[in-house]
């Protein structure tokens, strides 16, 4: 895990503060690289955090043998052993055990397909100096962060907004309007804007290659994986086999993912995910890890937050596991959210229990920890899954959820019913139920433009509609984002084995009949898991994590920035959120958009030069 730059100008940059910026996610080391082309000047940077091969032969940016290709790669490639050998057997030579000459001496070797053959989390840079060439690639998800930039003059990208600004790019940054409505409505910037106009995120699953000189339209990006469409029925695989295939699937993930050079650890809610992968870590090992579990001290005001500490200790115990629990006070949590807006890099209404987590765990020396992130988005977990599978089944109780959903809602679904019928409508109507947000974009599906579900995925079961939107919604915008920026602003890597590559393809595959079930909670994965766990884990309803925001936000100082500053629209709504959290607590977050967002606004002041 680590921070990367690379920026192409008709001057060379200075790199400390970039380099300074990008610390956080590489506190161990760092380099740079330097190249005139066509009139300009390639530059690369790099900050290291040490995970596998902790040696100066890990140093990037890296170069190749011949030195044609060099490299800076932010990620783990958890299938790297396997891929060293293949090139092994080709009669490569390595210099390290880093991962990260295995990708490059890869894509030396086969090019452009090491791409679906990586089996990890990564964005990479790789510059071909013999063609002239740098190409961009970025894992299938979207787990690690890659940023770019555009412009008549200039090409630049990096692992965060931070390390852009750090370089003056773009040279006059303007507050992207578009992207401020977003937040409004969803707590977070949906991908590929940004709050900086003109800086966009680099899709998920796709590689891109640009030729230093030429100009920028004519940078190729095409996707190299996307999501299974085909659907096996019960008739090719039974529920009892698809059960062992997904245990045996989590079980190879998380093998794969505790590979490193540095002990790793667990963040261990009171879900079922999470104790899952912890009773796979211990399979079969010595190893005795550490894990973490947060928990709040008795909130003032009458505010209550459910407690996933007794839970997480059960769990523990039966592992054997260090366990180390983190109890959080009304002034410890206001006091940390100025450093928690500093990490997230982007404003956003989730990640603070992560953020606390993570602080923790770097605290006791944790460098690497796995989370069971993605499995309420491939198992069915959350309850719109359940809602959503009730109303599919009886038509009539679809109608009166309908009309259960926002007006504005049902006036935007009333064409959509006529074009696509039940699935699509359904999965997109069962999405906003469960974010009670409409969109920002006036596009009714919430598509992008290349769409958030192709027309073969239209045809799929509810269910496997509704995977997809999450996985491609909530969990890439919101959910990997926050994890990955608050988890390495603490020199922490964050893996999440429920996303591995081939444990998504089995499960998106399965029949939704597998993972839906009455009454009961990721049936699949207890049948798969159960007898690991403690009968508490596997009995417990689902529930949110409730942040407390209530006992919070009563005592924290005037946020740092006047609504003003945004205009009339925004003083008219953040005077009527916070008489809403007056009157609902916790239950309302949008005093904490506000104050999430006026901190980040308070940092990017440059931003609201031309605001009003």
């Amino acid at each position: 895990m680590c921070g990367l730059f690379g920026c192409w100008s008709d001057a060379p940059i200075e790199l400390e503060p970039v380099l300074e910026a990008l610390h956080g996610r590489g506190p161990d080391d760092q380099g740079e690289a330097i190249w005139s082309f066509s009139g300009g000047w390639l530059q690369l940077a790099h900050t290291r955090l040490a995970i596998q091969d902790l040696t100066a032969a890990g140093h990037q940016p890296m170069a190749s043998a011949d030195r044609r290709f060099s490299i800076v790669f932010n990620g783990e490639i958890y299938n790297a052993p396997e891929l060293r050998q293949a090139l092994e057997r080709e009669g490569v030579r390595f210099c390290s055990h880093s991962d990260t000459e295995v990708i490059l001496e890869g894509f030396g070797l086969w090019g452009d397909a090491i791409w679906p053959r990586l089996n990890g989390i990564f964005a990479v840079a790789v510059v071909d100096v013999y063609r002239r060439e740098i190409i961009l690639a970025r894992d299938r998800f979207g787990v690690k962060p890659l940023l770019w930039h555009r412009h008549e003059h200039s090409f630049a990208f990096g692992s965060e907004l931070s390390a852009l600004k750090a370089a003056g790019i773009p040279s006059r940054p303007r507050l992207d309007q578009v992207a401020l409505e977003a937040f409004w409505q969803w707590g977070a910037v949906p991908a590929p804007r940004t709050l900086v106009e003109g800086i966009e995120v680099f899709p998920p699953g796709c590689v891109a290659r640009w030729q230093i000189g030429q100009h920028f339209s004519r940078c190729q990006i095409e996707p190299y994986t996307s999501l299974p469409v085909d659907q096996l029925s019960p008739a090719d695989l039974s529920y009892d086999d698809a059960v062992i295939a997904c245990r045996d699937a989590l079980g190879i993930a998380v093998s794969r993912q505790l590979l490193a050079d540095v002990p790793a650890g667990a963040f261990l809610s009171g879900g079922l995910d999470s104790a899952a992968i912890v009773a796979l870590m211990r399979q079969g090992s010595s190893t005795i890890p550490d894990t973490f579990s947060l928990g709040f001290a008795p909130a003032d005001r009458g505010h209550r937050v459910v407690d996933e500490r007794p839970l997480a200790r059960l769990v523990a115990q039966q592992c054997r596991t260090h366990h180390h629990e983190l109890v959080i006070g009304v002034e410890e949590a206001v006091a940390a959210i100025p450093d928690f807006c500093q990490a997230l890099d982007q404003p956003s209404v989730d990640g603070f229990n992560t953020f606390l987590v993570a602080r923790a765990a770097h605290r006791h020396g944790l460098r690497v920890a796995l989370s069971g992130l993605g499995g309420d988005e491939l198992l069915a977990g959350y309850p719109v899954f359940q809602h959503a599978w009730r109303f599919r089944q009886d038509p009539f109780a679809w109608g009166a959820w309908q009309a259960h959903l926002p007006w504005r809602l049902q006036q935007r679904l009333g064409w959509q019913a006529a074009r696509f019928r039940r699935g699509s409508v359904e999965a997109l109507a069962a999405h906003r139920r469960l974010h009670q947000a409409d969109r920002w974009d006036g596009n009714p599906l919430g598509l992008t433009s290349t769409g958030w579900l192709t027309p073969p995925e239209q045809q799929l079961d509810l269910i496997t509609q509704l995977s997809r939107l999450e996985i491609r919604g909530y969990m890439a915008h919101t959910l990997l984002r926050d994890s990955d920026a608050v988890t390495m602003h603490q020199g922490l890597e964050l893996r999440v084995p429920f996303l591995d590559q081939d444990l998504v393809d089995l499960l998106l595959r399965l029949p939704s009949c597998y993972k839906i079930r009455a009454g009961c909670n990721k049936p699949l994965l207890i049948d798969a898991l159960g007898d690991a766990l403690p009968a508490a884990i596997v009995q417990a309803p689902k529930r949110g994590f409730e942040l407390p925001f209530g006992a919070w936000l009563s005592v924290m100082p005037t946020p740092p920035l006047d609504a003003a500053v945004l205009g009339l629209p925004w003083i008219t709504r953040i005077q009527s959120a916070r008489r809403q959290f007056e009157t609902r607590g916790s239950r309302y977050h949008g005093w904490w958009q506000w104050h999430v967002l006026s901190r980040w606004l308070a940092d990017w002041p440059e931003l609201l030069q031309d605001v009003n």
